[in-house]
Formats: C-alpha cells, structure tokens, sequence
C-alpha cells in the first residue's frame, strides 16, 4: 500500500517496532523503506524482533524494514476510502513519492484522502475551505466545470454499509428479550394469581406486604440470573461460530469477544429483565385485599377482569412483536431470493479466476508487458483441460473503476455532463470464457492488433448502446474516451449484454478495448476448464511460473465465489434472522399456549355447569377459543401497524422487494394468526 509520511500521525497510528513512515520518505532520492503489519510480521518473520533493518524485496526493489505496526492497527479497506486499488488487506505500507511533472492540472482522480480536522473546526468548514481551493485548480486548468468536494466522517466510510443492518439486528435482539419478558411476566403472573389465596394466608398470620413483594421479586432474580448465567455460556459458543462465518466486509470483526464490557452488559440486561418480570406479579401481591382473597380462594372459576386484561394485553404485545420480526425475515428472505435470481450477464459455472501482477522493474514498458500477457494466454491453451482462457483488467461483480468519458464529435457538453462508462480491457476470448454472446456486430480479433488502424475497436453493453446513441445503430460509431477529440477515436464493432458491477445495482454503461490498448501491471486471467477445475489448479500455476518466476500470483478459486461473495451478506443475515424470527414465535407461541391454559384450568367449574346446564362440548371449545383469540388478534394487527412504521429502515436492505408488501406482510400474518 502507498501512502504518504503523514498517514500513521493522522490516524495517531504508532509503531509496536522501529518507526512509522515520515515526509522525508516520500523524497525521490530516499532509500525504499517498508513498514509491515504486525500480522505480516508473526506469518513471515515469526515475530522476530531483529525484523527491523532486514530487507524485503517488493515489486522486484528491495525495502528496508523501519517499523512494526502495532497489533490493534486497522487501515481502513480501499474500496471504503476510495482508493483504487484492491480490495484485499494492507500488510506493508512503502512511501507514496510522486512526481508532479507527470500530473495534469486536473489529476485523473487516482488517489484517496485521509485528514484529521483542527479543534473546532467542523467538517462544513473543511468543505469550504476545499471547495475554494477547487475553484483554483479548474481556473488554473482552463476548464469549465463545477468542481465540489466531498468530507465524510471516516467511522461512517467503515461502518456505514453494515450500521443499518448491525442496527436492525440489534432491533430484533431487543425484540426477542421483550417476547421473553413479556411471557415470563406473564407466566409469574398466572403462578402467582394462583398463588394469592396462600400469599393471604401469609399476611393474615402477619407477613408483611413488603416480605411478600421481595419474595416475588427474589424468585424472578433467582430465574433472571440463571437465564442470563446461561445465555452467557450459550454466547461464547455461539460467538466463534459468528466470527468465524461472519462475512468479510463487517468492520473488525476479528476483534469481537466477551469480554468485561459485555459481562457486565449482559449483568445489567439481566437483573433490569428480572426486575421488569417482578413488577406485575410483585404488584398484583401488593394491591390484593386479604379478606377478598379469602373468601373468593377456592371457589373462583374466572378469575377477576384486571388480571385476564393484563394477561391479554401481554399476550397481544408478544404476538405484535413476532410478526414485526417475522415481517422483517420475510421480506429479507424474499430479497434474497430475488438476489438468487438475478441474470449477472456471464456464466461463471466451469470457469477459475487468477489475479496476476507483474514486477514493474520488469514490465514497466508496454511491449514487454503485453509479450508477457500473450505468452501467458498461449500457455494456458496449451495445458490439458482448459478450453479458453482471456485477460480483463477488473472482473464482474468487483465494483465500478476506470470510468472515463463517452464523448462524441460536435458534443459541446461541459465534460462531466457526458456519460460516463466503466472501461474494461480484455483479450480476444473474453466473451467466449464467460459465455457472453455478441448479440450484435462481432467481437475482438487479432487482426485488430494493427497499429494503423485509425480507430481503436470497442465493443459496447446493450445499455450503452441505448443510452448513448437512442436515435440510432450503434454499429460504427465513434466515440472518444476524453473530452478531446484529438486522441485516436473508438469505434463500436460489436454489441454485448449487459454485466453487473454490483449484484444489487443496475449495470453500468461498458465499454470493452483490446487490452493491447491499454494494458496494466496488474490484471486478472480468466480460464474456462474441461472437467475438474480442482485438477488443473496447479498446472495453471506451474506454467505461469515458467513464464516468468517473479510473477506473483493470488490463489487459483473458481468465478462462481465472485457470487458466493456478493451474497454472504444478504445470506448471513438471513440466516441471523430467520434463527431470532422463529425463536420469537415459538416464545410467542408458548405463551399462547399457557395462557390459554391457565384460563381453561381456571374455568372447569364453570364449563362442567355449561355442559350440565346442555351446551355441547364444541359451543364451549368455540367460546374459549373466541375469547382467547382476542388479544392474538389485537397483536396481529398491532404487528402489522408496526411492520409498516418500520418499513423505512428495512427498505435500504432489501432488492427489488417493497418494504411494505402488502402480500408477504398480510401471509405472516395469516401465518402467526394460523399458528397461535
């Protein structure tokens, strides 16, 4: 990773070993230095401390070690501050030494910036202060645009994409332990209304009331401490399975642990349950009158008003919150299965992905890195079970970059009013590794390779084609890639389907050149196989090496994990909350279930005198049924209120599916109803 001197006194990032990287590394003429995370250190160094001083050889140069980074030192992931470069870990940091001659006043917007604001000053401020200073860079270069600058709070680039989901977790959590609260409330309250004529009894022989609530509130503390002794073990367990397969873009989950603060959370959540489950049971004691509970002890079949509508109401409230959770799961299971639908543009079945980089000491010049890039492909026709192989500079479903300008001859649009397209250079066999059809026009030959041709060959996306050109055919247009029409135009040969960037987002306008045009250091190979990919692995490797040892080469894994990647999060949270979704139902459920129990036990009496009196068996089941269905139905219809009202917070997460479905809201429904 390079980076300017500053980055470790702006992140007040200090080293465990040596120093951390400083301006005067970033001179031309200073000495390669390399500071190594403290990760890089313990795998390849074994934690050595004599570490410092020794050289490694990077991209073909060697570095000296000045510094060991600390083990709690988290560089934000590029794509999160918009660096372009990959998305993948930073173990070693060298300077960033540029060479202001070979910048044009306007840059090409190729590096990411980190700052620290002053005391006092607000990020509104910074934005003012950077738009002046754009307003001089587009004056001093002569251009006619309206540049605006952009400060984002750091902890929201790394948390925002996982806040609202980690936030909405978190909401269904709280939402389980209220279900739970609610019934255990419930349950203490029917044990002790069964319990009032012994607690009478109790006070007529001279207990006090206070005696008697803190016997109440003893057992529910006593019941809370085991409940939350429990979870907490059950908690340690579940935590290594949730690191271990919890998706790689939730920020620094390899540091979750319980550890004091989270003992003493759950202590806290615990003894507040505990006490909030002896309220209405230590209450109902309280306001009992002896001499009533006496008299009514053994001969009460129904049991008085208050407490049915107390039991009523918590079961109502249990009932809501399930079917807002379960509202929720379902919506996000439908997502997910619009996501499992999507048509990515590519066929990736049968298909491995090898990502290459070539040391720039080496192939710093076009024609031996191209020579290289041809070498390699005739390589890979040569092994045993691969069909095709191709290069492209960025792989589907890896993001949007390289976006340049579509501009055509006579467009007199201010530069960054014109489209702009994801540019993507590729070898002849792309289309036919990736099972892309050419639904128009042709594809790249090597016959295109001619330097004096007076066009550069570009195929285009369908929705390039039709935004760019709406009027009319595509086939044989021209384009530029700048706002210059003096630079070698492109000319559209061929037009292909569109392929997504993101899973979840529409595809971009595409353009695809022959890499020959604009080949780079780095670059990913793409082989379709015959077979069994696993058995060609390393064969792939082996040739490449031949090739040239020093290329280095990631880990040889099928295409289809582009997908598994892009899924792991909708899918994990699914699963998270289809897992807390039928917890609270079956609680929920339970709860239906004992109440509507105790009230039958309560109410013998009273339905042996109905069917004595002539009632059949079926009229009394029907009452009890009606009566106890009240407060589910109030729930249902409670839940439904609330699964709208959090329709807003779902909608961000969710894929082609509206957050008020009346038809996935109104099943879940029926489903809970149904079920209780």
């Amino acid at each position: 990773f390079r980076t300017t001197g500053t980055l470790f006194t702006v992140l007040d990032a200090q080293a465990a070993l040596g120093r951390t990287l400083m301006v005067n590394d970033e001179r031309m003429t200073g000495e390669p230095v390399v500071v190594i995370t403290h990760r890089l250190w313990h795998q390849r160094f074994g934690r050595d401390p004599a570490v410092i001083g020794r050289t490694m050889t990077l991209d073909g140069t060697p570095h000296t070690v000045v510094g060991v980074l600390g083990p709690d030192f988290r560089l934000p992931q590029p794509d999160v501050i918009g660096a372009l470069t990959p998305s993948v870990p930073a173990d070693a940091f060298i300077p960033l030494r540029l060479d202001l001659n070979q910048f044009s006043p306007m840059g090409e917007f190729n590096y990411a910036v980190i700052g620290r604001l002053k005391d006092g000053v607000t990020p509104g401020q910074a934005v003012s202060e950077l738009n002046v200073l754009q307003v001089g860079l587009v004056r001093a270069a002569g251009e006619k645009v309206d540049l605006k600058a952009l400060v984002i709070p750091l902890l929201d680039a790394v948390v925002g994409r996982a806040r609202r989901g980690l936030l909405l977790l978190l909401g269904a959590i709280v939402g389980v332990l209220l279900i739970a609260c609610a019934n255990l409330a419930n349950l203490s309250l029917t044990r002790t209304v069964g319990r009032l004529r012994e607690a009478a009894i109790r006070t007529a022989l001279g207990a006090s009331r206070s005696r008697l609530i803190w016997r109440v509130v003893i057992e529910q503390l006593v019941l809370a401490v085991a409940g939350g002794g429990l979870g907490v073990i059950i908690a340690q367990g579940a935590l290594a399975i949730f690191v271990r397969t919890a998706p790689i873009d939730l920020p620094r989950v390899d540091d979750i642990a319980l550890d004091g603060r989270v003992l003493v959370f759950a202590a806290v959540v615990t003894l507040v349950a505990g006490l909030a489950v002896a309220l209405l049971p230590a209450a109902r004691v309280a306001g009992r009158d002896v001499q009533q509970a006496l008299r009514a002890g053994g001969l009460a079949t129904t049991g008085d008003r208050g407490g049915r509508r107390t039991r009523a109401s918590l079961l109502a409230g249990q009932v809501a919150l399930s079917v807002m959770l379960l509202v929720v799961t379902a919506l996000l299971v439908a997502s997910l299965a619009r996501l499992l639908q999507v048509n990515l543009g590519f066929d990736a079945r049968g298909v491995l992905d090898v990502q290459v980089a070539l040391p720039a000491h080496r192939y710093g010049a076009v024609l031996p890195r191209l020579a290289v890039y041809d070498r390699i492909l005739e390589s890979m026709r040569t092994l045993p079970g691969i069909d095709s192989a191709a290069w492209i500079s960025t792989l589907p479903l890896t993001g949007e970059s390289w976006v340049d300008l579509i501009s055509l001859e006579g467009d007199t649009r201010p530069p960054l009013e014109r489209p702009l397209a994801n540019y993507r250079f590729i070898s002849p066999d792309y289309f036919k590794v990736l099972s892309i059809p050419v639904t128009r026009g042709r594809p790249f030959a090597e016959a295109d390779r001619d330097p004096n041709r007076a066009t550069i060959p570009a195929l285009v996306s369908e929705r390039t084609a039709e935004r760019v050109w709406p009027r009319g055919d595509a086939l044989g247009q021209r384009f530029w890639r700048t706002d210059s029409t003096d630079a070698q135009p492109l000319e559209v040969v061929g037009i292909v389907p569109d392929v997504r960037t993101r899973l979840a987002s529409p595809p971009p306008l595409t353009v695809f050149v022959p890499y020959w045009f604009r080949s780079r250091l780095t670059a990913s190979l793409v082989i379709r196989v015959v077979g069994d990919p696993a058995s060609v692995t390393h064969a792939i490797q082996q040739a490449m090496w031949r090739v040239d040892p020093e290329i280095a080469i990631a880990d040889v894994r099928p295409l289809a994990q582009l997908r598994s990647a892009a899924l792991s999060g909708p899918l994990y949270q699914v699963q998270l909350f289809v897992a807390f979704g039928g917890v609270a139902l079956l609680i929920a459920l339970i709860g239906v279930y004992a109440t509507t129990a105790y009230e039958v036990s309560r109410r013998r009496r009273e339905m042996n005198i109905r069917v004595a009196l002539g009632a059949r068996v079926s009229e009394v089941v029907g009452l009890v049924v009606r009566q106890g269905f009240w407060p589910v139905l109030a729930g249902l219809a409670a839940g439904v209120a609330g699964a709208v009202a959090v329709g807003a917070i779902v909608s961000s997460l969710l894929f082609e599916v509206r957050a008020r479905d009346p038809l996935i809201t109104a099943t879940t429904a029926a489903l809970v109803g149904g079920v209780a």
